[in-house]
This record gives C-alpha cells, structure tokens and sequence, in this order.
C-alpha cells in the first residue's frame, strides 16, 4: 500500500496547533500581569486621588483590545488550525474502511469538510445491494497533489471519513483499454 496521509502531518498539525496556543496564552499571561499591576496600583491610591482616573483610562482600552484580540485570534487562526488537528487526529485513531473501485476522473472543485478544504477522486464502486455501480467521491487534501491515476484503473484504497489514507493500485489497463 502507498501511504497518502503520512503521520508527520499529525505531527506537524500538532505543534502548529500548540504554537498558536502558546501566543495566545503569552499574550493572556501579559494582559493578566498588567490588569493585576493596574489594580494593585488603583488600591494603593488615596480616597479620591486625581490619579484614579488614569488608571482607569488605561486599564478599560486595554481590556477591550485584550477581548478584541481574543475574538479574532480564537475565532481565526486558532480555530482553523484545530479544525486540521482534529482532522488529522481522526485520520490516524479513526475506523478505516477498506474499498476497491475504478478509477474515473479527478475533480479539482474545492469542497468544505470540517473546515479543511479538499479536493476529490471519483472512482466507480459496485453496490451489492443495489446491483449497480455507483460514482465514490474520495476526498483528497487540497495541498496535496492528486495521486497518478489513468481512467479505468482498479484502485484498492483506505479511507476515513472517505478522506484518503492509502492506496495500492491492482491493475492497469493496458492500451485498448481493456484490463490486464
């Protein structure tokens, strides 16, 4: 079997994941020094002290952009990133499935799976319950380049979540089309 999906992208899509944590939390870490620093300060003042209010100035704006930053940063990059990580979580602990099909186009359509963009193969499959073929969309990541297949060709693959994991081809068609 040719493996598609290479366990270093689990890696990988975990230390990004914790990289993006780590900022967030430096960044929490300095917010929560300076708001401590702030209110130690704002408590050692006298009854009303002129000075009150420049506290007060300085802690409420950096509180908003501290909440603004965390809306972005959480709802952006973090969440983009956690959605790959758990993608490719569910690639490596996931149950697998086992297919044959042949090979019938690529589609390079972008497609939307938990927030990971992909792209797909269409392989025609045999439905034994229906006693018909009928056309399997494998999704592929879109990074990825597509793995070289000719139409027609019988393709025994391993899927999660019908996204690819591994390959191993069983025959090629020979020049009048016809199988080997």
């Amino acid at each position: 079997m040719i493996e598609y999906f290479k366990e270093e992208q689990f890696y990988r899509a975990k230390k990004q994941r914790k990289g993006v944590l780590t900022i967030f939390f430096v960044v929490l870490a300095v917010y929560l020094i300076v708001s401590v620093g702030l209110f130690l300060w704002y408590r050692t003042l006298p009854y009303k002290s002129p000075t009150i209010n420049t506290v007060k100035w300085i802690h409420y704006p950096l509180s908003v952009l501290m909440v603004i930053f965390s809306f972005i940063y959480l709802g952006i990059p973090y969440k983009r990133v956690n959605r790959y990580y758990r993608l490719n979580y569910n690639l490596i602990y996931g149950i697998r499935e086992t297919s044959t099909g042949s090979f019938f186009e690529y589609d390079q359509t972008l497609q939307d799976k938990d927030g990971v963009d992909f792209k797909s193969l269409i392989f025609l499959e045999w439905n034994k319950y229906k006693n018909d073929f009928f056309e399997r969309k494998v999704l592929v990541f879109d990074e990825l380049e597509f793995p070289k297949f000719e139409e027609k060709m019988n393709v025994k693959y391993v899927t999660q979540g019908n996204v690819l994991i591994s390959y191993e081809i069983l025959d090629l068609p020979n020049e009048t089309g016809e199988e080997k």
